[in-house]
């Protein structure tokens, strides 16, 4: 069986650097990764970008994985079970997707898996103005997630970064946070260390 693994988060947070990284993290350790990407348009720039790093990726476009695209998510995890044989799938939906739903969609996809884990990456230098613009869909994607990765620490100081936290914290108090920056694979040990943990079984 395998391991999924949410990564959420608005355009721009820093998603596919984290997800590129752990994917290559596993590969360096002999497991498989694949990864499913819900890029809305035309031209899909991270699934471009993650093939380079020969990560099995597939694109799910024209539509939100929330919602038209469902069905094919499903389908998706279907043929990434059985036929890539992935020992951890990295689903990357789009900025405004919610978590709980694809939770949902997940669970009814007949598929089996050993663990989930769910993340949300976000914007140290963004993140109360994004609250602010949108906070309904900031507390959803906070709300049912395992790990917050504050990322780009290193474009803010120490009290941005705590404010930030702060923040999440009051909306998640449950969540583990981790500060990060996925550009300078500064904190992605403590991630990569979680996601092993869930593999543990199967050391």
């Amino acid at each position: 069986m395998m391991i999924i693994c949410l990564i959420s988060g608005f355009l721009g947070s820093g998603k596919t650097t984290l997800m590129i990284e752990l994917g290559k993290r596993l590969g360096s350790k002999g497991r498989r990764a694949a990864i499913i990407v819900n890029e809305i348009g035309e031209v899909g720039v991270d699934g471009a970008l993650i093939n380079q790093y020969g990560l099995n990726s597939v694109e799910l476009t024209e539509g939100c994985i929330c919602c038209s695209l469902s069905g094919s998510l499903q389908n998706t995890l279907r043929v990434v079970a059985n036929d890539y044989k992935a020992d951890a799938v990295f689903i990357e939906p789009t900025g405004i997707a919610l978590p709980s739903k694809i939770n949902t969609i997940i669970r009814t996809s007949m598929v089996e898996y050993e663990a989930k884990l769910g993340i949300c990456v976000v914007d140290a230098y963004r993140a109360e103005k994004i609250y602010e613009e949108a906070g309904l869909f900031f507390r959803r994607q906070i709300e049912d997630v395992d790990i917050v990765a504050v990322n780009k620490v290193d474009l803010v100081n120490d009290e941005k970064v705590a404010t930030v936290e702060e923040l999440v914290i009051g909306l998640n108090p449950k969540v583990e946070l981790v500060r990060m920056s996925a550009k300078r694979c500064e904190g992605v040990d403590r991630i990569e260390s979680i996601l092993f943990e869930k593999m543990g079984a199967r050391e």
